[in-house]
C-alpha cells in the first residue's frame, strides 16, 4: 500500500509525535498546514522544559496515526520560536515536509535490504555462552521480523530461536522468534526467515525507527 498524503491526514488541532533520536519524542499539536508551502506549523506547551529544535539542521521523524497505522513524515526545522508565559514555555515550529513517508500498517511492516545492525543467533533453551552462537549477517529487516544468512547449525523450520539485535549507541535488543522458511544462500551459507514472536514494542519501535531513518538517508544520498 502506498503511503497516504500527509497533508491528507494531519491536521489543525491534531497531535503527533516529533521524533528527536530513538528514545527521544515530543509531542506536538498541529496549528496550521499548507500543502502548497510542504509545510505544517505545531506548538509544544506550555511544559517547564522544552527541546532544543536548533541544532545543526538534520531530518527528523513526524508520527501520526490512527486506528490503521502509523505515518511516518521526514522533516525538517524551518523555523522555531519561544515564548514564555506564566504557566510555562511555549516552542512553535515551522516543519518543511521531504519526500520518502512511509505507512506502517498495524501488523505489518515495512522491510528494509541490508540493514545496518549485527545479529547473534542461537536455537531456543541453549545455554547463552559462545559456543552456542551462529555466525548470522541480516539480509533484510522488518518490525515483524527479519531474514538472516547463516553460516552452520542444524536449524529447521518450526525451530525457536534467541536472537540479540545489536544497533548503533543502543543496548542489545533481545528478541525470540520462529523460523518459518530455511533456503539455500551463498556458498555453505543457509538463509533463515524468522518472525519475531516474543519482542517488546519498546523495542519493535526502535527497530521501525531505525528502518525509516535508513530508508530515508538512502533516498536522499540517491
Amino acid at each position: 500500500m502506498h503511503a497516504p498524503d500527509p497533508f491528507a491526514l494531519i491536521a489543525p488541532g491534531q497531535r503527533v509525535q516529533l521524533e528527536l533520536a530513538p528514545d527521544q519524542r515530543a509531542r506536538f499539536v498541529v496549528d496550521f498546514v499548507r500543502r502548497g508551502l510542504s509545510t505544517i506549523w505545531c506548538h509544544l506547551g506550555p511544559e517547564r522544559e522544552l527541546p532544543d529544535l536548533t541544532v545543526t539542521p538534520r531530518v527528523l521523524t513526524l508520527e501520526a496515526g490512527d486506528q490503521g497505522g502509523l505515518l511516518k513524515v521526514p522533516v525538517m526545522v524551518a523555523s522555531v520560536d519561544r515564548a514564555e508565559r506564566s504557566d510555562g514555555k511555549v516552542l512553535t515550529a515551522s516543519l518543511k515536509v521531504l519526500s520518502g513517508t512511509i505507512w506502517v500498517q498495524r501488523r505489518k511492516y515495512f522491510r528494509l535490504r541490508q540493514p545496518p545492525l549485527g545479529v547473534t543467533l542461537r536455537p531456543a533453551g541453549v545455554a547463552p555462552d559462545a559456543s552456542a552462537e551462529l555466525p548470522a549477517r541480516p539480509l533484510n529487516l522488518g518490525g515483524g521480523g527479519l531474514a538472516l544468512a547463516v553460516n552452520g547449525g542444524e536449524i529447521r523450520p518450526g525451530d525457536e530461536v534467541e536472537i540479540q539485535l545489536v544497533l548503533a549507541n543502543t543496548p542489545l535488543l533481545p528478541a525470540r522468534g520462529t523460523v518459518l522458511r530455511v533456503e539455500p544462500g551463498a556458498g555453505v551459507e543457509s538463509v533463515l526467515a524468522v518472525q519475531f514472536t516474543d519482542i517488546r514494542e519498546s523495542h519493535r519501535d526502535r527497530l521501525v525507527s531505525l528502518i525509516f531513518r535508513e530508508q530515508t538517508r538512502r533516498r536522499l544520498t540517491e
